[in-house]
């Protein structure tokens, strides 16, 4: 299996839309990022494949496709790369068809056991604080208490989403956690690679230095 790193991209979705997911990718990767999330549904299957061929060198087996995609699964069937299951995507039976780093979104406790249990390597868990890139998200963020609360018992590498920026990582990386995963942070809208770059950079170098 491969290495999980400590920082996990969730791409933005706006490839195509007036940005250039590539080099946004690029300056991220000269930042520090391992592993990414390609969470792009508008587009069409061919675009997706080309744009993860693309991104594919640059990645490794950190790259993880979105099944949020409707043909993310079969694509990461074929390719070998990795998938993350979001909350609403049917999760039995799709380890076997994965070769790649399987992850799952979840958002409690039984979600995290729920994870483990179908052969998840990791998991996501949202909202720790305010998400950066869902202003409209009522949820209650379950903040520093909660998140410790929930991953003492954690049976799998867990990832904290959901407000992580440079101010509050650090609170984050003083808890058991695996690492953290961002979206609006590493990939804010008006951004360009060297943006990217220092966001990386930023978090990946909180994760090395936590307590």
């Amino acid at each position: 299996m491969a290495m999980i790193p400590a920082v996990l991209g969730i791409s933005p979705g706006d490839h195509g839309c007036g940005h250039t997911l590539t080099w946004l990718v690029q300056g991220s990767v000269d930042g520090g990022l391992k592993a990414l999330v390609l969470r792009e549904p508008h587009l069409s299957k061919a675009a997706y494949v080309e744009l993860a061929r693309r991104l594919s060198p640059l990645l490794g087996s950190g790259l993880i496709l979105h099944a949020s995609h409707a043909d993310a699964l079969s694509i990461a069937e074929a390719s070998g790369w990795g998938l993350h299951l979001p909350g609403s995507a049917p999760w039995e039976g799709v380890r076997s068809r994965v070769r790649g780093l399987l992850g799952a979104s979840c958002h409690s406790v039984d979600d995290l056991h729920m994870a483990a249990e179908i052969g998840a390597d990791y998991a996501t868990l949202s909202p720790v604080f305010s998400p950066l890139s869902k202003p409209s998200d009522i949820r209650e963020p379950m903040g520093i208490d909660g998140l410790q609360e929930a991953i003492s018992s954690a049976p799998l590498p867990v990832f904290a989403l959901g407000g992580i920026t440079n101010t509050s990582a650090p609170d984050v990386a003083k808890t058991d956690i695996h690492g953290v995963a961002s979206m609006g942070y590493l990939f804010p809208s008006e951004s360009d690679a060297d943006i990217t770059a220092a966001h990386a950079a930023t978090l990946s170098t909180i994760m090395k230095h936590r307590p």
